[in-house]
């Protein structure tokens, strides 16, 4: 039976949670958070999702009662306390595979740490960067075969810092490229609340440009209704999706730029926990970011960021306030 532990049963942990149980082998399941209200939900949302199985599953509020050895370790917490419980999971634990959510951590040498303490112990792990693993845009990235492309996403109040890491893999995941520049020229200098407390977003236009010629333009209104919007263009393909809708519009050089429409059938979270464990379980990988790809990622766009607070910060940021 292997042994599943999840770290933070908030929102994203407790999807995760509800992923876990649709898996057809039997599992004994720990979740861990020290708010009793988030085991409370978490416990909700499981019973929710119907089963033929009935996986052990335990709910703790202190960590030190985690097993000994845990074959996945789902870490759901916020960035804040990420690089915290990481490491006193792995001082605890012996963990054979391990997921992160992403923004990873607040500190550079956060990355650093983290990395070092999963070489000694000979972790396999990776960051939830989930567009990867979606069958909808994996069918765009075997269309394009790693061409140089442009990325626009746009719409009103759609999380533009903590989603960015998201499309920077995603233009990585299409291209095969990790090495890019970020430009900050047309963000807005003052920081709004993040939808989290106790985090900072930004809003206005982020600009990436990627070593092989791709583009990345991610644009947040600040207010009003603007649809959240995704566009993949190269020189033979044209996508635009419409999330909410589960709509996308295809055109291709091919067929002479006809505009077709299909469904996109974007799976939540619980419907891809699921299938990255028996991934990860059945071949010892799943198809997101490794770890080292993706803390590429988030420490070239955060120290930019990083960067652009303080340059009109009166108190200036010692960490990145994002989550």
């Amino acid at each position: 039976m292997k042994r599943i532990c999840i770290i933070g049963a908030g929102n994203i942990g407790s999807r995760h949670l509800q992923g876990l149980k649709k898996i057809t082998s039997p599992l004994s399941i720990t979740v861990f958070d020290p708010s009793a209200e988030s085991l409370s939900t978490a416990r909700q949302r499981y019973d929710q999702i119907p089963s033929s199985l009935n996986h052990e599953i335990n709910f703790l509020q202190t960590m030190e009662d985690l097993p000994k050895n845990i074959d996945l370790a789902i870490i759901a917490t916020s960035s804040n306390v990420r690089r915290k419980v990481t490491e006193e999971l792995l001082k605890n634990s012996t963990v054979k595979y391990l997921i992160l959510e992403k923004i990873l951590f607040q500190k550079a040498q956060d990355y650093k740490a983290i990395k070092k303490q999963i070489k000694k112990k000979k972790i396999k792990a990776w960051v939830n960067f989930s567009m990867r693993i979606m069958p909808f845009y994996q069918k765009i990235k075997e269309q394009l075969r790693s061409k140089k492309i442009h990325l626009i996403v746009s719409g009103s109040q759609w999380g533009l810092v903590t989603n960015a890491v998201h499309f920077i893999d995603f233009i990585a995941f299409l291209t095969d490229c990790y090495d890019f520049t970020i430009d900050t020229k047309g963000l807005n200098s003052k920081p709004i609340e993040s939808k989290r407390p106790g985090f900072l977003e930004l809003i206005g236009t982020l600009n990436i440009h990627f070593k092989n010629g791709s583009f990345g333009s991610l644009t947040c209104y600040p207010s009003g209704d603007s649809p959240y919007i995704i566009e993949v263009l190269s020189e033979t393909y044209r996508c635009i999706s419409k999330e909410s809708e589960k709509k996308a519009w295809i055109s291709q050089s091919k067929n002479g730029w006809k505009w077709t429409e299909t469904e996109t059938n974007l799976p939540f979270q619980s419907g891809l926990t699921n299938i990255v464990a028996e991934k990860i379980f059945k071949n010892g990988t799943c198809g997101l970011a490794s770890y080292d790809e993706a803390s590429k990622i988030h420490l070239t766009l955060l120290n930019q960021l990083h960067k652009f607070l303080n340059k009109s910060a009166a108190k200036k940021f010692t960490l990145y306030p994002f989550t």
